[in-house]
């Protein structure tokens, strides 16, 4: 689970919070591997122009993201971790108390 003073990018266009989701496991720079996979997944631009002086992101921590009510979207750092969340989130609705 994410720590409130882990760093995430929030995109300015789309109105989101990207942020990584770790689990159990110590990660020593979360920004960097969020920027790292907005940049492979062409969410983000790395080159920035002259011509285009626009910020495209702000970094924000997860507590103020949280706070503002924007809307968040993990990012995982593996699938295994990936399918552990997805299978809490579905246990928790099974069952006849809710």
């Amino acid at each position: 689970m994410a720590k409130e003073t882990d760093l995430g990018i929030y995109i300015k266009k789309t109105k989101e919070f990207y942020y990584l989701e770790y689990g159990e496991n110590y990660v020593r720079n979360t920004l960097d591997r969020v920027k790292k996979t907005l940049i492979q997944r062409n969410t983000i631009s790395n080159l920035t122009t002259q011509n285009n002086r626009e910020v495209q992101y702000e970094v924000m921590s997860y507590k103020d993201a949280y706070q503002n009510d924007i809307k968040m979207i993990p990012i995982y750092i593996s699938k295994h971790i990936q399918s552990l969340f997805e299978k809490t989130n579905t246990d928790s609705s099974k069952g006849n108390f809710k």
